[in-house]
């Protein structure tokens, strides 16, 4: 994904050694389910999104590309979520055609972000939760199990360009 495209907005709210504290707002996005894990689930899941941002909608109308595409995990199942450009309200976004995709509203929220480069394949992104829960609990704060890992970069970046996230709900 180039590097102008517009990601959702969050203050900064703390700085620790290794991870940081932020506060998103309230975002539109476009979800889809996905149930297969690993790559082949996340492909299943961006072709659906993008589908959607690309003229698979009721208006036919194209839908800026923004960043990060977000993976939710949580013990059931997995959900890829894009956010929808700021200029838009949900009543304003046309409705999918696919059914598995969903505008929704995303609450406020509070997260804990660990940042790196490379791959973000499951073994090294469970590991990274790990050591960010670790973080997390070494600074008295409460944290949820489900996790997000956001990609900034579109899958052509050389993996020591590329920008992700590991997001840890605090509660």
């Amino acid at each position: 994904m180039p590097e102008h495209l517009e990601e959702p907005y969050f203050d900064l709210l703390n700085v620790y050694d290794g991870f940081e504290i932020r506060r998103y707002y309230q975002t539109v996005n476009a979800v889809t389910k996905i149930m297969k894990k690993g790559i082949e689930g996340d492909s299943i899941g961006f072709r659906r999104i993008a589908s959607y941002i690309f003229g698979k909608n009721s208006l036919n109308y194209t839908i800026a590309m923004t960043a990060p595409v977000q993976v939710l995990h949580n013990e059931e199942y997995q959900l890829m979520s894009f956010t929808m450009p700021s200029k838009y309200d949900i009543s304003d976004l046309p409705k999918p055609i696919d059914e598995s995709v969903e505008i929704i509203i995303n609450p406020e929220n509070t997260v804990a972000v660990l940042q790196f480069s490379g791959l973000a394949g499951r073994r090294k992104t469970d590991k990274l939760v790990k050591k960010l829960q670790n973080k997390i609990r070494m600074q008295g704060l409460e944290y949820s199990e489900n996790f997000t890992v956001a990609r900034y970069d579109k899958p052509t970046t050389l993996p020591f360009n590329r920008r992700n996230e590991i997001w840890i709900p605090i509660n």
